[in-house]
């Protein structure tokens, strides 16, 4: 949108410390200490202290010192990660904490016998380390689901469906709110959020840093693994956004008289879209790439990459930006051998054929317009579909409104609702990734609407399910059917529970108050319930079905029935709907 502008740490931390001894002139020391309980494991991190006496005046500059940990991999597959330059802070005072240091991370992704290197400037040196890997049950890396390239799935198979919201940054207390936040989001069955690397938030370059050298930045970063840590602790995976639109725009939400990277702050572009084309700006972009992969690039909570944030914002055109995308793609794989997802947004997403290329695997929608997403989503992911093919479609920001007006939370609220429950049913491999975090969804306690789209997809397996017919009678609501031959999942939504008409409602209520000369200092909307409403399913094989009613705005499971299908058809008497019901129908076995 235009407007926007300690390891609890869930990896598993084996700890390699500093050797006892002092490494010799121009060596390096990666030394073991075991963890109590036994071996690191398959899919868990890995974090080396790596000592080395070599001194330079820039770690972050590969040129000077070019320090990587390459691992071989029981198969006899290698693999080489960076380390990178890390200073520890308290957690209490956010002060820097003992002296700046070398670290590598990395997750093994086979079990058995594995040997870390280290390797300087190209040549090996130290002992290379051995180590054991067991065997575990974590689900590995989010990848594109094989059995339906339109979804999401763990390394293991098992499938994943993002259900969560952007959580860009915090203009408080970063550790405890991220910790209410994701406990709040965790709790209510979430298990992604939207973070920005912002200049403002956990952008590790800006101007108090110049470019290519980042040690202002390091509390920036060391709260960044905090927030992985908390994330990795609770099941919930990251969306990282690089790149946010204003720091490259002169008009929305404009950042670039402070970016470094502008010629005015002895940077190598004139002008904003001159960052995707210059030759030298590509290459201290890639510096700051090569950093972010090494530090954060482990994480099988990392979702993706994400270029940009909305970059429409910043002016650049496709034919810029497409060489662009598949040039710094292919750089940072370099340094990232689990080879997490790519993607980018814009503030529509529907008006660029930027889906088409490899370099990105997924396509993203944002949408405030405010309308029903029962009319809008199905035309917008039509028209990505159009270009992205048959790559998934996540829908990474939705909202209604600036959420400063209290009387006009009750319309964000509606379209929050509407948002997570309409995009699975009409083909987005995500909810809609709400945007108001701080100023609306935790302050006004809106964490109960994840509650009812979690507790209902719990155990489904979307990638198998396609579109199916269903109607109403009498015809007042909207029915939306996802399944097979056995299996049915049912969302019903009335009609009047939709932001235009409770605008109008709202509308109405200012109106009264004016005519009779009241205040009105709140506003609640409930759409009149709806009873008798029959639903009609068809294609259905002849047999018996069972049928769970659920209602989604308490999260509960409601009555259960068994009805028979014949001639391809089943009449379901819906319960009492004031503003929407879902319901699950299994084939009796």
């Amino acid at each position: 949108m235009a407007q926007k502008i300690g390891l609890a740490m869930a990896f598993f931390l084996l700890m390699l410390t500093l050797s006892a001894c002092a490494p010799a002139v121009g060596d390096a020391v990666l030394h073991m200490t075991r963890p109590e309980d036994g071996n690191p494991q398959r899919f868990h991190a890995v974090e080396f202290d790596v000592r080395s006496d070599a001194n330079v005046d820039n770690p972050f500059d590969p040129a000077q010192m070019d320090l990587q940990v390459a691992y071989t991999a029981p198969s006899g597959a290698q693999m080489s990660v960076p380390a990178f330059w890390y200073q520890a802070y308290d957690a209490s005072t956010l002060q820097p904490q003992g002296e700046p240091r070398w670290k590598a991370r990395f997750t093994p992704t086979e079990s058995g016998e594995w040997r870390a290197q280290v390797i300087r400037d190209g040549d090996p040196v130290g002992e290379a380390l051995a180590f054991t890997v067991d065997e575990s049950d974590h689900l590995g890396f989010v990848r594109i689901d094989s059995r339906n390239p339109r979804y999401f799935a763990f390394d293991s198979g098992a499938p994943y469906f993002p259900i969560g919201l952007n959580i860009g940054w915090s203009n408080g207390d970063v550790l405890a709110d991220y910790e209410r936040w994701f406990d709040r989001l965790s709790e209510n069955g979430g298990n992604v959020a939207r973070v920005w690397m912002a200049s403002w938030s956990f952008g590790i370059e800006w101007n108090d840093t110049g470019l290519g050298n980042y040690t202002n930045r390091m509390k920036q970063a060391w709260l960044l693994d905090q927030v992985f840590a908390m994330a990795e602790a609770r099941g919930i995976t990251i969306m990282l956004t690089l790149i946010n639109h204003g720091a490259f725009s002169t008009s929305v939400n404009p950042e670039w008289e402070q970016n470094p990277y502008n010629a005015a702050l002895g940077g190598p572009c004139a002008v904003p879209y001159e960052f995707v084309t210059n030759e030298a700006a590509k290459e201290m972009f890639k510096r700051r790439l090569r950093y972010i992969a090494a530090r954060w690039g482990y994480s099988t909570n990392l979702l993706a990459w994400e270029w940009w944030n909305e970059v429409n914002w910043v002016g650049l055109v496709d034919r810029d930006l497409g060489p662009w995308t598949e040039e710094m793609t292919a750089y940072i794989q370099q340094f990232d051998p689990y080879d997490h997802l790519v993607t980018t947004s814009y503030a529509d997403g529907t008006r660029t054929g930027i889906w088409e290329i490899g370099a990105l695997d997924f396509a993203q929608q944002h949408d405030y317009t405010g309308l029903n997403p029962l009319d809008t989503f199905p035309l917008s992911y039509e028209r990505i579909a159009r270009t992205a093919g048959n790559k998934p479609i996540v829908f990474g920001e939705l909202g209604f409104s600036s959420g400063d007006d209290e009387n006009l939370a009750g319309l964000e609220s509606i379209q929050l609702h509407n948002g997570l429950w309409a995009a699975p049913f009409t083909g987005y491999a995500s909810t809609a990734m709400h945007w108001w975090w701080d100023n609306f969804v935790d302050p006004q306690d809106q964490w109960r609407h994840y509650k009812g789209i979690s507790t209902f997809l719990q155990g489904e397996d979307l990638a198998l399910l396609r579109p199916r017919s269903g109607s109403a009678s009498p015809g007042d609501v909207d029915v939306l059917v996802l399944g097979d031959d056995d299996h049915q999942l049912l969302w019903v939504r009335n009609r009047a529970y939709d932001v235009p008409a409770a605008n109008d409602a709202y509308n109405a209520a200012i109106l009264q108050a004016i005519r009779s000369n009241t205040t009105m200092t709140s506003w609640t909307y409930e759409p009149d319930p709806l009873t008798d409403v029959q639903i009609t399913l068809t294609d259905l094989p002849a047999g018996e079905y069972q049928v769970k009613w659920f209602d989604p705005q308490a999260a509960e499971w409601l009555s259960e029935e068994t009805v028979t299908a014949a001639d391809g058809m089943v009449t379901l008497m819906m319960p009492t709907i004031s503003k929407d019901m879902a319901a699950k129908l299994r084939r009796a076995r």
